[in-house]
């Protein structure tokens, strides 16, 4: 499932992934670990690095695990020294001083790296266990196109492009009761 990502479905009632976007960085016997797409927080990365005076890049809640360490998914390739590869030219982490000098030298646009605070994280079999009660739709990315994609626009765009009739969940409002 490395690669892929996780849609929230429509009718998922869990508090902090309702209506989120997962990409799915490592999936194996012992667990899975992603980073959430679209929960984009009020902070920026020279919030946290404010000697970095190019650092205007929005910092994402990653997820619930490890809410106090900084991750980064980059489309930088090896120009990052010790990336690894996910799918679709996707990296995942590597070095970070690296990639703070890039940044710092305006040699990095926004849509070439996401910032999280935290990850998302499932033990072993508790994703698939997840997946079998249709907490979650699989969504194989044909390209990195997602990557690119606003935050708030996400859940809907995926979810209608996994099955067009979602669309009309995609329109609701997260409290139906306001609709």
């Amino acid at each position: 499932m490395q690669g892929q990502l996780l849609i929230a479905h429509p009718l998922l009632n869990d508090g902090f992934f309702n209506r989120s976007v997962v990409y799915l960085t490592s999936h194996g016997e012992e667990g899975a670990m992603g980073f959430n797409l679209n929960f984009k927080t009020q902070f920026l990365l020279r919030d946290v690095r404010p000697q970095i005076k190019n650092g205007n890049f929005p910092i994402y809640e990653g997820g619930p695990v490890a809410k106090n360490q900084l991750f980064f998914l980059h489309t930088l390739g090896h120009d990052i020294g010790d990336s690894f590869p996910i799918n679709n030219n996707i990296f995942v982490g590597g070095d970070f001083n690296e990639l703070l000098h890039l940044i710092e030298h305006g040699k990095v646009k926004n849509y070439q790296v996401k910032f999280f605070a935290g990850y998302s994280g499932w033990g072993e079999n508790q994703l698939e266990t997840e997946i079998k009660k249709k907490h979650w739709l699989l969504n194989t990315p044909i390209d990195n196109g997602f990557f690119l994609n606003e935050a708030e626009e996400l859940w809907q765009s995926q979810l209608t492009e996994f099955k067009t009739s979602y669309s009309i969940f995609a329109d609701f409002g997260c409290d139906p009761s306001m609709n």
